[in-house]
């Protein structure tokens, strides 16, 4: 025979259980909406605010004139050919988080299409998206947007020519973002 305190012990672990399982799922389903939002994590915004407080100090800088031909360089530094030559593509935020793509003398294309070296699953990604190209003029690698609806953001500034690219400068296209390394 089942006692009344046998009964509510059990009636108690169940709801205990019960309960588990909803926290488990909602926390589950948290975790997936934030891994495919455009959203940059709390703590990605953390560090990028400390790197700009940082860098407030005024700089006395000269605009240099750009040529429509020739990629226009981002908000960092042009490094110069004595530094080293990234040698891959990274993702560090976004659903492909993690994955890494040799820099060869090739093209190398991001965009939702198949066809596409890096393929980005996101509907905030054009078909043809953009493109990281060896620039022959600097010996540089370089990223050019294909006309893309969302645009392509290198180092927190939308690009609208053609951008040299740093070794970890971050590029963001839709949720993902990525750097050379």
């Amino acid at each position: 025979m089942i006692t009344e305190l046998t009964f509510a012990v059990l009636k108690y672990a169940f709801l205990i259980l019960l309960w588990l399982f909803v926290w488990s799922i909602a926390r589950s389903l948290y975790r997936d909406v934030a891994s495919y939002s455009p959203r940059k994590s709390r703590a990605r915004r953390k560090k990028e605010r400390e790197v700009r407080k940082k860098a407030d100090v005024p700089v006395a800088a000269t605009p240099a004139p750009s040529t429509p031909n020739h990629p226009t360089t981002g908000a960092m530094p042009v490094t110069n050919a004595a530094d080293k030559q990234p040698t891959l593509l990274v993702i560090i935020d976004g659903p492909l988080a993690g994955t890494s793509v040799p820099l060869n003398s090739s093209v190398i294309t991001l965009g939702r299409a198949a066809s596409n070296t890096v393929v980005l699953d996101d509907e905030f990604v054009s078909s043809h998206h953009a493109r990281v190209y060896p620039d022959e003029r600097s010996h540089q690698w370089a990223i050019e947007d294909l006309h893309s609806t969302n645009g392509t953001v290198v180092n927190q500034q939308r690009i609208t020519a053609p951008t040299l690219l740093a070794p970890r400068m971050p590029v963001r296209i839709g949720a993902t973002t990525f750097e050379l390394r």
